[in-house]
């Protein structure tokens, strides 16, 4: 159990921010998390208490000046969200503040400003503060998801491919903005098939709406958006559960024959004897596994893109992460 720490060391002297700075230090090095991890940590709690995800984590160059000497003002909020990223509970945060306004009220200041070791993780530039024209990027990306899953419907029809590609804007905006956002543009995509020459796309929105749901609920209430394994398996529950709903839709307004590429594989398994549903579910979900496998690398790609291009903070996906900030860090750290 976490207790509140103690400030009177006994040396009569007063407590100061300095102080505060220096026993914030002491607890980092105990719970042996590196400003990176205490900034997603603190996304993953203020995302608990309802804060937008793209409001949610703040830069690490913020994080660790909370630990550095010489300060003359702290964030009480955010010092409470570092105790309890640290693994501090309630109470304990309860009393960094408190001790944190005393000092306040006490008016102490620092008796110098000295520096501290600089963690190599901050020399890089910060990667998640929320970008400053975030309220333009969010409609921009809305809008291009559309066109993104637009897009890939026509080169579908135009190259005969046996797959969808339909839902690539879908899973970018899903896992970015939310598995509402990406319903919204699942819904949207759809409605606007007959513009690239599939005026039957309408019905299928409820497949894009499926997906859209799954990858969005997926990295963030089953964390499948931490590593490459686990998010391959969010790929392949995606494709599950689309298949699962495509299938008797297509039964039931095409009769299994939709005019797609994979209609020819449905046909094969119905020459073997296998029932119309059952051909025509096992021919599915056989194309959207490679389709919503490729589909989710491509999403990956493009947060990746927008990550480094426009400070996109993806704080519920550490995949994100951990695949750009490497590229980043490694010039730096080889000068």
């Amino acid at each position: 159990m976490s207790t509140a720490p103690s400030f009177d060391d006994g040396s009569g002297e007063a407590d100061s921010l300095d102080r505060i700075a220096s026993d914030l230090r002491v607890r980092k090095e105990r719970s042996g998390r590196s400003y990176a991890d205490i900034a997603r940590r603190i996304a993953e709690l203020r995302i608990d208490r309802g804060v937008a995800a793209s409001a949610a984590q703040p830069p690490r160059s913020t994080i660790s000046d909370a630990f550095r000497d010489g300060r003359t003002w702290v964030d009480p909020v955010l010092l409470g969200d570092i105790v309890r990223a640290l693994g501090g509970d309630e109470e304990e945060a309860a009393a960094w503040v408190a001790r944190s306004s005393a000092v306040r009220r006490g008016g102490r200041r620092p008796p110098a400003r000295r520096k501290m070791p600089v963690e190599p993780s901050i020399l890089t530039p910060p990667l998640d503060p929320v970008p400053a024209r975030l309220g333009l990027l969010k409609p921009a990306m809305l809008v291009g998801a559309v066109a993104l899953n637009l897009l890939g419907i026509l080169v579908v029809q135009t190259l005969h491919l046996p797959l969808f590609l339909d839902m690539i804007g879908t899973a970018v905006v899903a896992m970015a903005l939310g598995p509402w956002h990406g319903a919204g543009v699942a819904v949207v995509s759809n409605l606007l098939g007959f513009t690239v020459g599939v005026p039957d796309a309408m019905p299928f929105a409820l497949v894009n709406l499926v997906g859209a749901l799954v990858w969005g609920y997926g990295v963030r209430r089953a964390r499948m958006g931490d590593d490459i394994r686990r998010f391959f398996g969010l790929n392949l529950l995606a494709a599950v559960a689309c298949s699962l709903v495509g299938a008797p839709l297509n039964v039931l307004l095409f009769g299994g024959v939709s005019g797609h590429g994979f209609d020819t594989v449905t046909s094969s398994f119905e020459t073997m004897g296998v029932p119309l549903i059952a051909a025509t579910f096992s021919s599915n979900l056989l194309t959207s596994v490679f389709d919503k496998t490729l589909v989710g690398f491509l999403a990956l790609m493009v947060l990746l893109w927008l990550r480094a291009t426009k400070r996109l903070p993806v704080p519920h996906m550490s995949l994100v992460d951990r695949l750009s900030t490497p590229a980043v860090a490694r010039p730096r750290a080889e000068t």
